[in-house]
């Protein structure tokens, strides 16, 4: 794996929460909303889960199991809303619609969801069982469509919403050994872009806003683990790579204050991109809205031969 195959930004990328995007610049943004963050019981999903109940939401944390909120819970009540842990597998759509239920129910509407649940199996695909490989799809893709498929009719009728799905700068390029998580990375990333058309169509944009978000480099027990032992034995260790370790240096504070910030509604003029959390905001914001859609940025695309283009 070549770190530069893709080149080096120019630009300084942030390492941590900055200005437009710090607690303090968003304090009471999102009070009065209900947030609903999935994956919430560490890492990155517990970092959305307290930046949003630091912007004023009151939040529905969902995992796999309540015991495993119970930090996320009482770091998200430090800072005095409603907080309430659900344990609910993403993937199947029963649970679903009854967890959603109970909260609209314990906490009021949902204004905000965010689609954070995620798994890696690093291995290839020789290497792999289908079921192994097709579990990542599942939880990566199904369970992220199957949760806006639930929302998006409660959405359309209360006239807004903000819908946030973790995506992965792995989803953009290729990287051998984690088949099942790019391809369904690509796909929510994918997802993103249309989903924000459909809602043009039906007269829903910009009140109800999606964005595809890259929550940077983040040393999780997913983004850094080891691949497994036959998987070592033949190929090595990437820990190993003295480039590894760099790639990892990214606090989850700053993906969670960048859904805080998204979810405000600050960066609606970001709907339907792929964003980058150690890109500015305020320099894509900048750019507008106009030129980013003309100039296909942030945006999923194929670069043919000069001369061809991409026509029906």
């Amino acid at each position: 794996m070549d770190p530069g195959e893709f080149g080096y930004s120019t630009l300084p990328l942030q390492h941590g929460p900055y200005e437009a995007i710090s607690a303090e610049t968003l304090k009471g943004t999102n009070a009065g909303k209900v947030a609903v963050v999935t994956g919430a019981g560490q890492g990155i999903g517990a970092a959305i889960s307290e930046a949003l109940a630091k912007s004023g939401a009151s939040v529905a944390i969902l995992d796999l199991s309540i015991a495993k909120q119970e930090d996320t819970r009482k770091a998200c009540e430090t800072h005095g809303v409603k907080v309430a842990a659900y344990a609910c597998d993403v993937t199947s759509q029963d649970a679903i619609i009854s967890t959603f239920d109970a909260i609209e129910k314990d906490l009021g509407p949902i204004d905000i969801l965010v689609n954070n649940a995620g798994i890696l199996d690093s291995r290839p695909l020789l290497m792999s069982t289908f079921d192994g490989f097709w579990r990542q799809i599942e939880v990566n893709f199904k369970a992220p469509l199957l949760t806006i498929h639930t929302l998006l009719p409660r959405f359309r009728e209360r006239g807004g919403g903000c819908i946030i799905n973790i995506a992965s700068r792995s989803g953009t390029v290729d990287v051998p050994m984690t088949l099942g998580y790019v391809s369904s990375k690509a796909a929510l990333i994918r997802a993103t872009h249309t989903l924000q058309k459909e809602m043009e169509i039906d007269g829903l944009d910009p009140a109800i806003h999606f964005y595809a978000l890259h929550p940077g480099g983040v040393l999780t027990g997913m983004g850094g683990s080891a691949a497994k032992q036959d998987v070592k034995e033949k190929y090595g260790d990437p820990r190993d790579e003295s480039f590894f370790m760099t790639l990892f240096k990214d606090p989850p504070a700053l993906c969670g204050q960048t859904c805080a910030f998204l979810a405000s509604g600050r960066g609606i003029g970001l709907r339907g991109f792929y964003l980058d959390c150690r890109q500015d905001v305020g320099k894509l914001l900048e750019k507008g809205r106009e030129t980013l859609v003309k100039e296909k940025r942030n945006t999923l695309t194929v670069n043919f031969l000069d001369g061809y283009c991409n026509e029906p």
